[in-house]
């Protein structure tokens, strides 16, 4: 089974702009306002860098 990203809003302090979407490779997170990011899972291609930059752990790969 293939592995996806997964947004965690209750990590999420969404009063802020996301790094996690400036990080990603191919554009597959936006964020509205400041709230919790949205993923793109066709444009996806789950390679971490997200996860990794997310100061409250709010991404994960699964």
């Amino acid at each position: 089974m293939d592995k996806i990203l997964i947004v965690i809003k209750e990590n999420c302090p969404q009063n802020h702009p996301c790094p996690a979407v400036q990080a990603c490779p191919v554009g597959a997170l936006t964020q509205n306002l400041y709230n919790a990011p949205d993923v793109d899972h066709d444009r996806c291609i789950r390679c971490g860098k997200c996860a990794k930059i997310c100061p409250k752990k709010a991404l994960s790969i699964d």
